[in-house]
């Protein structure tokens, strides 16, 4: 049972980037109980994207004519103003809504939201134990510890979270059941930057690296290698993007050995070189 406290929290946009293409508005996990908590999203003044998540309990969303029960697991994805309502029922004193809520706004998640909203919906299901949900509990307990996100690490966190998403349903992943790659993904995704090689984590799992190898592909459906190098070529995808750093600044930032190394696996994963996917996007 994954373990939370709540608590909300708002972010001042400091990244002088006009427009910023990602930028981390407010957060939180709440708790509603036999109360009024109901927003009409056409009438709203507030603009960006919204990602609510359910924890535990339920709450209604309706879209398009449709109304959705979201219970344990399930969650909506909307854009401001549009023409929906999300609300706590009323007339059960007994009923609880537990959710975490993340709200951004930037052209840089048009892209996400279109892709998201064609494929899957307003309203999606994913694991509780999947990378964005984690992702997002652990930058909870990181604010509420008094840790705010740095200069321009509000948008970063932002792509992280909206790549997490999409990968998660498109490619749903297999349920982690072993203590030791959970450990594993755990800390590729935290210190994905200086991890020297896979011979490190079944290390530290104490494990045989053919034993871990096998255990990590056959629990994420990716050998362990591979799925540190996709973390990596993420968060270089939006350095890329998202700053004016060389590729050599890129490639050490995100845990590579060197630029030419970099640009290598860049290519094989892309197709094209890192300075031709900024000049094209």
């Amino acid at each position: 049972m994954i373990q939370y406290k709540t608590g909300s929290y708002g972010f001042l946009n400091l990244d002088k980037l006009k427009p910023s293409p990602l930028t981390l508005l407010d957060f939180g996990i709440e708790r509603r109980h036999d109360e009024v908590y109901d927003f009409d999203n056409s009438s709203r003044i507030m603009e960006g994207y919204l990602f609510q998540y359910t924890l535990k309990g339920y709450g209604i969303y309706e879209t398009e004519g449709k109304e959705y029960t979201l219970t344990e697991g399930k969650g909506f994805f909307t854009a401001f103003p549009e023409k929906s309502r999300y609300y706590l029922p009323a007339g059960h004193a007994d009923h609880t809504w537990e959710y975490i809520y993340i709200h951004f706004e930037g052209e840089a998640a048009k892209p996400f939201f279109r892709k998201i909203q064609k494929n899957f919906g307003s309203v999606i299901e994913i694991s509780a134990d999947s990378i964005p949900v984690r992702l997002f509990l652990r930058l909870h307990e990181r604010v509420r510890n008094g840790q705010n996100p740095k200069r321009y690490e509000g948008g970063e966190i932002v792509y992280r979270f909206l790549s997490g998403l999409l990968r998660e349903l498109e490619t749903p992943a297999i349920h982690v059941r072993s203590a030791h790659v959970r450990k594993a993904v755990s800390r590729i995704e935290k210190d994905y930057r200086s991890i020297s090689g896979i011979e490190e984590l079944a290390e530290e799992a104490g494990i045989s690296l053919p034993h871990f190898t096998r255990l990590f592909k056959k629990e994420t459906g990716m050998a362990p290698i591979h799925y540190l190098t996709s973390v990596r070529l993420q968060n270089a995808i939006f350095l890329l993007l998202n700053s004016s750093d060389s590729v050599e600044q890129i490639a050490r930032q995100c845990g590579f050995s060197c630029g030419n190394y970099f640009c290598k696996v860049f290519r094989k994963s892309t197709g094209i070189s890192p300075l031709e996917y900024r000049k094209r996007n």
